[in-house]
């Protein structure tokens, strides 16, 4: 880690997320989860799991969980909003399926930040942070750059069961589409010996 840096972060017990989490794309069955969870040591609190789902440029607020219907016409989008199991809040008609299970999770809607640029606002996102790293290049992932949530959650987790990391990212890197891979994804002041384990899977047309 880069001098001058102190990453606070409680001490996270063995979790259960990556193991059960990644069977199947490790090639295990869902026999191996009992067995897995077997394996990990009780502690006082129960284990967490985390799946974050981060979609790059893509399923806008609102046409998504934030619709405007009152919105003038130009801003409120074609799609309706449907009730969910959750009393005031609505979703768009095409989640039936998440509006139905709307007390399962939480909702927030309070996340911003300042950045028009896509790549400030992955760095933003991906990393936990909301100013730039010193000397950030949009185009460049940097040794100098702030470590991703990925790297952070891997280096806590102490530990992991029969060698399965403790954090994966799935399926590929974020490139853009001119080639460039964005930062924010990565180490970073970490160091390469702290890089997130991405699975990379080929794409295959059908």
């Amino acid at each position: 880690m880069a001098t001058g840096w102190n990453f606070q972060h409680p001490h996270i017990s063995r979790r259960e997320a990556v193991q059960v989490g990644a069977i199947g794309l490790l090639g295990l069955g869902m026999n191996d989860v009992e067995r897995l969870q077997a394996e990990s040591p009780r502690t006082a609190g129960r284990a967490k799991r985390v799946i974050f789902i981060f979609l790059s440029g893509g399923l806008a607020q609102q046409d998504s969980f934030d619709l405007k219907p009152d919105a003038p016409e130009e801003i409120r989008g074609e799609f309706k909003p449907i009730a969910t199991k959750t009393p005031g809040i609505h979703f768009c008609e095409h989640l039936p399926k998440r509006a139905q299970r709307s007390d399962k999770w939480a909702l927030v809607r309070s996340l911003t930040h300042p950045y028009n640029e896509h790549s400030q606002g992955h760095m933003t996102m991906l990393a936990g942070r909301t100013p730039m790293p010193t000397g950030f290049n949009p185009s460049l992932p940097k040794p100098t750059d702030h470590p991703s949530i990925a790297a952070i959650a891997a280096d806590v987790t102490r530990n992991p069961i029969n060698n399965l990391p403790p954090s994966i990212i799935f399926s590929e890197k974020l490139v853009h589409r001119t080639g460039r891979v964005i930062p924010g994804q990565f180490a970073g002041v970490m160091g390469p010996r702290r890089e997130p384990y991405f699975l990379e899977c080929s794409q295959f047309e059908v």
